[in-house]
């Protein structure tokens, strides 16, 4: 279980310096949403953790910082009574739930768990009590995931007794395959705005998952299949039940692309992706984050998107010793993505194998 002393200031501090974080909040938020996930789980509450957080149990690292818990439950389920048994056991106070305002048709509920603080950020309460919230997403759905694992709430953020809790969350390539889904902003994604609240940076985000998953995948078929099934969930929350698979994947492929040739035709689009890398750094800490780096990573959802188009489950790595030479991109491809063989060859390897899946 999590100890207590993964809450307090000197834990966060030293954590501060041992990854070199420039924001000792997002540290402090990140502890309190694996203490919300946890207080969850004890108070015997059904549900199938996902999203963000998850993939950071899934990767045991801090390469992404996540500061929100999502999960699905059956309809019905009283979630906020489950957490209110055992929220005070781990910091939490005050709980307020509440319908979450959506132009979709997700059967979606959230609730605000706040804590006082350790990292003081206003120096005005220095001597008095200062609140933060985290945000927990409840998504009231069937589960559409290949296979659900248990794995023990251990991460580098947190010190843990000997007695881990464990949670049930999908496997590796069902989180891949939901977060292409969530990497497609005109479709079935997170869209650039949602009313007046700019999202490019959350686009960023799914878009950096999907390329750490991509890293550490061979095998495809599982999280083709799960995007296959979670699509048409999606499109429907979204009354876009006009659009498919397909529309979905070509709006992956077009995103990317505008993203690898820095939208010389899309102007907005790209405005908005740029802003994400920007504002996204903050939360990645194993890497500089910047641009270039955007542009590798979506070369790969790019070739993830083409592999579903094509039907193909192996997936080829790139190999900074292949000679790329004499490799070309027919016409039907853009031809600014040719620029990334001198500039990006990394980008430009996975292009070409778009090119070889999609001619």
């Amino acid at each position: 279980m999590i100890l207590k002393e993964s809450r307090d200031l000197e834990w966060i501090q030293e954590l501060r310096g041992r990854y070199q974080f420039t924001n000792p909040t997002l540290i402090e938020k990140t502890i309190r949403a694996f203490s919300l996930l946890e207080a969850l789980s004890v108070s015997g509450c059904p549900f199938v953790f996902k999203g963000g957080t998850a993939l950071m149990l899934h990767l045991n690292s801090a390469k992404r910082i996540s500061i929100d818990v999502d999960i699905i439950c059956k309809p019905g389920t009283d979630v906020i009574a489950y957490l209110s048994k055992t929220a005070g056991d781990y910091g939490f106070g005050n709980i307020v739930s509440g319908e979450r305002v959506s132009k979709t048709n997700v059967p979606k509920t959230h609730a605000k768990c706040y804590y006082t603080v350790s990292y003081k950020t206003n120096p005005l309460l220095l001597e008095g009590v200062e609140e933060e919230k985290i945000l927990l997403d409840v998504l009231f759905d069937d589960v559409e995931y290949h296979e659900l694992v248990k794995k023990p709430i251990v991460s580098p953020f947190l010190q843990s007794d000997d007695n881990p809790v464990y949670v049930s969350m999908p496997s590796l390539m069902d989180i891949l395959g939901d977060k292409m889904t969530a990497f497609a902003p005109n479709t079935t994604g997170i869209p650039y705005f949602k009313d007046e609240k700019r999202c490019s940076m959350e686009i960023i985000k799914q878009l950096f998952d999907v390329a750490s998953i991509f890293d550490q995948t061979t095998d495809f078929e599982v999280a083709r299949e799960t995007f296959a099934r979670i699509v048409p969930v999606e499109l429907a929350y979204r009354s876009k039940q006009d659009l498919g698979v397909k529309d979905v994947l070509d709006d992956i492929l077009n995103v990317s692309r505008i993203i690898c040739t820095w939208g010389y035709d899309d102007a907005f689009q790209h405005g908005e992706l740029a802003d994400g890398v920007v504002r996204v750094r903050d939360f990645i800490h194993s890497e500089r984050y910047n641009y270039d780096s955007a542009v590798v990573n979506a070369s790969k959802a790019a070739y993830l998107a083409a592999l579903t188009l094509a039907g193909k489950n192996e997936v080829q790595h790139f190999d900074p010793q292949i000679n790329l030479a004499g490799v070309t991109l027919s016409p039907a491809i853009d031809a600014k993505l040719r620029n990334l063989k001198k500039y990006r060859p990394e980008a430009f390897f996975y292009w070409s194998q778009v090119d070889m899946l999609l001619m």
